[in-house]
């Protein structure tokens, strides 16, 4: 009985940990240009398309993968002076086709901004006029505006992505994404979402409500981890650091295993010339040293290099092969906290939140307001105060659970004192300033 309950055990043991293996972060280089980049002379064209050209090569030696996010300025280039549509050796196609599977280690996403002139089908249809194929991916969008005091919403420009697009200079072609990755927000990148996993936005009404998954949705969310940017000013040995640790932590289970990982690293057009910072940066020859420090991870098993198409299918068969509908982890975060699918845009919508996390002392206030919070703490995670017309007389970014304001220079009354991070959590206080 002992020998058989023993093997019982071991066979239930081992019936967990296949069902939910040990988790990877699945990783890729993105790069971005912008609508204000003008590529409209050869010699605006030339050094970016061999400055990208020389990129491109040295992923696909390094076997890393890259998710080239372009406007139409600069494929309207290749377009011009390549003779993109017709040539088999222009960047665009080059990249695509590198490796001798198209979009294996190189795969082109429209990029889109308001604009009268085209819209992201539009953005779609010229990747595909080059001999390259457009991805079904959104290279980055606006998720939330946030305008205080108090916070109201506007629905970031994620909406339209939702449903089919026809192109505006050509309507018999429609583009529909399938994967909207990023995410950025307004003001630029101050609220990205730094998530890892994937799920579908429920709500079109508030900044929460982006996190809850509606299956019913049509569009998956693809987070972007901890989001590290290699610029010229970057250090680059602390990028390097940040994300051995954040591997590493996935890893040996210091983040929960029945979580799903993605990752990346952003380059910019506009970084890949020789810079005028001394000592002078060489896009080429930093990025080189990070992709040697990935591939490190990569041979240790920590990290496994993907597009965003090969990441989402790699979530997708995660999300069958565990039962596990969507996932949803924060970037350095240590505990597993369910987002509130509350609407907690103003003062009166928060105080409809639960999470009762501040404590404020002494009461009244005279010269100095203790505040402590015991939710959690993440790089938006805002103190705020405001006076009783609305007016923000205070904000602070919160580090640590305590912090000290100085009430001396505020009229004596009643203030709302406001606790907020992105993870969902809020909790409006009232307290009474006196002198």
């Amino acid at each position: 009985m002992k020998r058989t309950f023993t093997s019982l055990f071991l066979l239930v043991s081992l019936f967990c940990m296949a069902q939910v293996p040990t988790p990877t972060l699945y990783f890729t280089i993105t790069s971005h240009n912008e609508p204000q980049e003008v590529y409209t002379t050869t010699p605006t064209f030339n050094p970016t398309r061999d400055s990208l050209r020389k990129i491109v090569d040295l992923i696909n030696t390094k076997n890393a993968r890259y998710n080239l996010q372009t406007f139409p300025g600069f494929i309207s280039g290749s377009l011009m002076f390549e003779s993109a549509s017709t040539s088999t050796t222009d960047i665009i196609e080059y990249a695509y086709k590198i490796g001798g599977i198209p979009g294996n280690v190189v795969e082109i996403d429209p990029r889109f901004k308001t604009t009268a002139l085209y819209n992201i089908a539009d953005v779609s249809y010229s990747i595909n006029l080059t001999g390259a194929t457009s991805s079904k991916n959104v290279g980055g969008f606006v998720y939330l505006n946030v305008t205080p005091p108090p916070a109201t919403y506007t629905a970031g420009d994620w909406i339209p992505y939702t449903t089919t697009i026809t192109a505006q200079n050509t309507p018999t072609y429609t583009w529909k994404a399938d994967v909207i990755w990023g995410a950025g927000s307004l003001p630029p990148h101050a609220n990205d979402a730094n998530n890892y996993g994937a799920w579908k936005p429920r709500g079109k009404t508030d900044s929460v409500d982006f996190y809850c998954h509606n299956p019913s949705q049509t569009v998956w969310v693809q987070g972007n981890g901890c989001g590290w940017v290699l610029t010229p000013t970057t250090n680059v040995n602390s990028m390097i650091a940040e994300i051995r640790a954040e591997a590493t932590k996935i890893r040996n289970g210091t983040y929960p295993g029945n979580k799903f990982y993605n990752g990346h690293v952003m380059i910019n057009f506009k970084d890949f010339g020789t810079s005028t910072i001394t000592p002078t940066f060489q896009m080429r020859y930093e990025l080189s040293r990070v992709l040697d420090s990935i591939n490190v991870m990569v041979a240790q098993g920590k990290i496994a290099w993907k597009t965003i198409t090969q990441k989402h299918n790699a979530f997708l068969a995660w999300s069958a092969a565990n039962s596990i509908p969507y996932s949803q982890w924060r970037c350095g975060q240590t505990v597993t906290l369910t987002p509130t699918c509350a609407q907690p845009s103003g003062i009166n919508e928060l105080n409809k939140v639960a999470n009762d996390f501040i404590s404020l002392y002494p009461v009244p206030a005279n010269n100095k307001l203790m505040v402590t919070w015991s939710g959690q703490l993440n790089k938006n995670t805002i103190l705020e105060v405001y006076d009783a017309t609305g007016r923000k007389v205070h904000t602070e970014k919160m580090t640590y659970s305590f912090t000290e304001v100085s009430t001396e220079n505020l009229s004596p009354g009643v203030y709302t004192v406001i606790m907020r991070n992105d993870a969902g959590q809020a909790k409006p206080e009232k307290i009474l300033i006196q002198h």
